[in-house]
């Protein structure tokens, strides 16, 4: 049987509301995970899953294991309805939630993580919005990206939002954090051709050869990529936009590169 928590002043409850705050997320090394499909993407790709919590009134302990597909040997404890709703963060979510470690990357280990020698990498430059962020994560599975930096990190990449906006990418997409300086370095390193996305451009996107080894850089929705990027002699591109707003969502706008240089890789002669 599992533990049953019915108070709100329990210890484990009280902590894991401390854990919608960045600052509690970095100081304990520990995130939040809410729902089925997140949590299992989460144990799919390694994460040291800590405990699970679930209310019994939206689904059975049994349900909840196999679903995630995993054995006893994970902990699990049991809340009531009440204590279940003031946790998630996501009002819908109604079958369970994890604690886990999180897990992240550096320049160090690309070597391990990059696999193709032809790779699309994204670079996502001081993005503020963790909403912004997970989009971008669950569009890069989608077009299976090689590799994503994050540059000058503006936001947590466990942030709960970001969780939810990647639909579970978060953690089946290998995410480097990065510097400016050190991403430049890596890049140029590796005669990676860089494509930074730029609104004084002139050089439309699709106009590019994307089949050759590519990193397209995107940069926040405020002020676009740093001015690290352009003091370096990088291709300029910009997406023509012919309404009236000055800019796209850069999620979008790192969707339509994206999947341009899948369509250059895929159907050639389209």
């Amino acid at each position: 049987m599992s533990e049953f928590i019915s108070s709100f002043q329990n210890p484990l409850i009280k902590n894991l509301k401390k854990l919608n705050k960045h600052k509690e997320r970095t100081e304990q090394n520990l995130i939040v995970i809410e729902g089925i499909r997140e949590c299992k993407h989460a144990v799919n790709s390694g994460f040291e899953i800590i405990k699970i919590l679930y209310c019994s009134k939206y689904i059975s302990e049994i349900t909840l294991k196999n679903e995630l597909q995993i054995s006893n040997n994970f902990s699990f404890t049991e809340v009531s309805e009440e204590v279940f709703n003031t946790l998630v963060y996501r009002k819908g979510i109604k079958n369970c939630l994890a604690i886990a470690k999180p897990v992240y990357f550096s320049l160090n280990q690309v070597s391990k993580i990059l696999n193709s020698p032809n790779p699309i990498i994204l670079v996502i430059d001081s993005v503020e919005k963790p909403g912004n962020l997970g989009a971008m994560l669950r569009t890069c599975d989608a077009a299976n990206v090689d590799l994503i930096i994050v540059t000058d990190a503006a936001t947590d990449l466990f942030n709960p939002n970001c969780i939810r906006a990647s639909l579970g990418a978060v953690f089946t997409q290998k995410v480097i954090i990065s510097s400016i300086s050190e991403c430049i370095n890596f890049l140029e390193s590796q005669d990676i051709n860089v494509y930074l996305t730029y609104l004084e451009a002139s050089n439309i996107y699709f106009k590019n050869d994307f089949t050759r080894a590519t990193a397209i850089v995107v940069g926040s929705e405020a002020i676009g990529i740093n001015n690290e990027w352009l003091n370096h002699n990088f291709n300029r591109i910009i997406i023509p936009q012919y309404g009236k707003v000055d800019s796209m969502n850069v999620s979008n706008s790192a969707a339509v590169v994206l999947f341009e240089a899948v369509r250059q890789r895929t159907f050639s002669n389209v």
